[in-house]
């Protein structure tokens, strides 16, 4: 039998509803995916008001949302990959808001940052968690979770949600990392012990002010700490069709890679960046 985890559902609201007025937190034992089901919720605008929609919420219910999964049957990744998680060993959640950006740009890299300050303790010149542009967190060379954000509209205003999951310990058959190959992290190495409502109570609140002060600042501001977490920085990569030397992120949070041809651009579409075969000699060029 699978022990519910105890999540403080009522403290955490009441940290975070000063924030976000409105904002409600769930947790589900059991649902397909935190991101489908918030899109679920949105996308019910058009039902009639009496409608019922998923998951006993009003239709056109757009209040902020914080949904946590206890266990994700069909979770997703960036490019339609698969997210594994499972009771006890993962965190997954997703956290619904309006948002209203003129430019998206690094939005996931900002999440990924803010992630890490709030987990990582480590000095400043070797960072255990780092980044790998443009959506996941990495622990000591391995995978340790991954951000998938996903907007769409709703009347007049525009909804994000900002799906999120992490390892917290290893399970009994722990899934491929479906990126470098190179092996599952877990976040019980950095913080033995650790459980999955007591890392959502480290980072929700960072992440809602985060996520807030983008929305007037963009990206900008947060690129020096994703940049001192930069997984692929000087490293030999492909995206694509591009090899280059990965030189960081520019204002945009674009990534910078040095080709033969100059330096080259890209964006954070449906592009896979890896390292190369000759990774580890790019730092020298």
């Amino acid at each position: 039998m699978v022990e519910h985890q105890q999540w403080g559902v009522e403290a955490l609201w009441q940290e975070l509803e000063p924030l976000l007025p409105g904002i409600s937190i769930e947790v589900l034992a059991r649902v397909d995916s935190t991101n489908n089901a918030l899109l679920e919720r949105v996308r019910s605008e058009g039902r009639h008001p009496g409608e019922r929609s998923p998951y006993g919420r009003r239709a056109n219910d757009l209040q902020p949302c914080l949904l946590v999964a206890e266990h994700q049957t069909h979770g997703r990744g960036r490019m339609g990959r698969s997210w594994h998680s499972s009771s006890n060993s993962s965190l997954t959640f997703s956290l619904a808001l309006p948002m209203t950006l003129a430019d998206w740009s690094g939005l996931s890299l900002v999440v990924g940052a803010v992630i890490a300050e709030a987990l990582d303790a480590s000095g400043p010149q070797a960072p255990r968690l780092q980044l790998k542009w443009p959506n996941d967190i990495w622990l000591d060379g391995r995978k340790l979770g991954g951000i998938l954000i996903e907007t769409v509209p709703a009347g007049r205003q525009r909804i994000a949600i900002i799906g999120i999951g992490l390892n917290i310990a290893t399970p009994a058959s722990p899934a491929s990392d479906g990126g470098f190959q190179t092996g599952y992290a877990s976040l019980d190495e950095l913080l033995p012990g650790i459980s999955a409502p007591e890392v959502l109570k480290r980072i929700a609140r960072p992440l809602i002010e985060a996520l807030q002060a983008f929305a007037q600042g963009g990206y900008a501001a947060w690129q020096p700490a994703f940049t001192r977490r930069d997984l692929l920085q000087d490293q030999l990569v492909t995206a694509g069709a591009i090899e280059g030397v990965a030189r960081g992120t520019n204002a945009q949070g674009e990534l910078l890679i040095e080709t033969a041809a100059g330096l080259q651009t890209v964006t954070g579409g449906e592009i896979s960046v890896r390292l190369s075969p000759n990774a580890g000699s790019g730092g020298a060029r």
